[in-house]
């Protein structure tokens, strides 16, 4: 099918169930799902899909799995960035010879956030949020880094 014809059917679906929230989970098996044919014109009609359903006040949650490179911060698949309203980054690094899961606030239009990068654990309780790195540098390029101390703090 192509992503229009799956927005028919999801704006069906939403109408009967009444939703407010719509979750795809992921993107790059959301394009691997439509037609092959289709794939050319993925973004646009991404942008045509988001659209339609935020005008009809539906929030929509996406995940993007993106390939680990660490040489080029990427925040979105096929250029999609531009659609979201918020982008949080959630990945692995390793430090002091365990991998220990990060996150950070990327982007979150119309609102002044937090920029640290913080250690996060999903329990039985939920998400639980970490300490915050301020210690490490090139966290995000994959080589994290004790910092050295600057002039006037404490080694």
């Amino acid at each position: 099918m192509s992503i229009d014809e799956t927005l028919y059917d999801l704006l069906h679906m939403i109408d009967r169930m009444q939703a407010k929230r719509v979750v795809i989970d992921s993107l790059s098996g959301f394009e691997l799902a439509l037609a092959p044919q289709f794939s050319e014109y993925f973004r646009g009609s991404l942008y045509r899909m988001v659209a339609e359903l935020t005008g009809r006040g539906v929030t929509i949650l996406m995940t993007a799995e993106l390939e680990d490179r660490y040489t080029d911060l990427r925040f979105s698949p096929n250029g999609s960035a531009f659609l979201s309203d918020a982008i949080l980054v959630l990945r692995y690094v390793e430090i002091g010879g365990q991998f220990k899961r990060v996150f950070s606030v990327v982007k979150l239009r119309g609102s002044v956030h937090s920029k640290d990068i913080r250690l996060f654990d999903i329990t039985d309780k939920g998400f639980v949020i970490g300490d915050r790195l301020s210690e490490y540098e090139g966290i995000m390029t994959g080589h994290p880094k004790l910092r050295a101390p600057s002039r006037g703090e404490r080694a």
